[in-house]
């Protein structure tokens, strides 16, 4: 139990931005290593660096065993289903994927996401709006104002309206943007 806890702080770090310290690498599976490389995404050359340290300990990694382990996670990274996932919780595209498929479900996911994003912030800047503009009409609803204020305050209020229109428009025409998949995603 304590050789499988520290293999799975080997893979910890290997996904992280550190090396392999030397107790790390005298217990390593090179197997392990590169599988868990490749199925988080990885950058290759990146691994192949964090495992390299183990050399300065005269311990030679196995690169053979460590790459054909990170290429079958990475297959797992890149199917298409894990783009539009990861794109949809807003990851970027690391570039690791040589797949048309992989890029083109990112691509879908990322658009959704970002018309995601944007109505959340047309929505946040909905409530503003409505609280400036609740707070101008009661101002304009004051007797101790001067007529520069209430000017002042009208025009406030017509840029508040005007701008509050234009978002609720943006935001009505959000569900267009959000079009039918380009691509077929099947979950498992």
């Amino acid at each position: 139990m304590p050789n499988r806890l520290f293999i799975l702080s080997c893979i910890a770090l290997l996904n992280g931005c550190t090396t392999l310290s030397q107790d790390e690498c005298k217990v390593a599976n090179w197997q392990s290593l590169g599988y868990e490389h490749g199925v988080n995404g990885g950058d290759y050359a990146d691994g192949i660096t964090k495992i390299a340290a183990c050399n300065d300990y005269n311990i030679t990694p196995n690169i053979a065993q460590f790459k054909s382990s990170y290429e079958r996670g990475l297959a797992v990274y890149c199917q298409p289903e894990n783009g539009f996932t990861l794109a949809m919780r807003g990851v970027s595209y690391n570039g690791v994927c040589n797949s048309r498929a992989f890029r083109k479900a990112w691509e879908e996911g990322n658009d959704r996401y970002q018309i995601q994003q944007r109505r959340i912030e047309i929505d946040n800047r909905l409530t503003e709006l409505k609280q400036q503009l609740s707070e101008t009409n009661q101002q304009l609803n004051s007797n101790n104002i001067t007529q520069t204020q209430r000017k002042e305050l009208n025009t406030q209020q017509r840029q508040l309206e005007r701008e509050l229109k234009d978002l609720r428009r943006e935001k009505s025409l959000l569900p267009l943007l959000n079009k039918a998949s380009t691509v077929e995603i099947t979950f498992p």
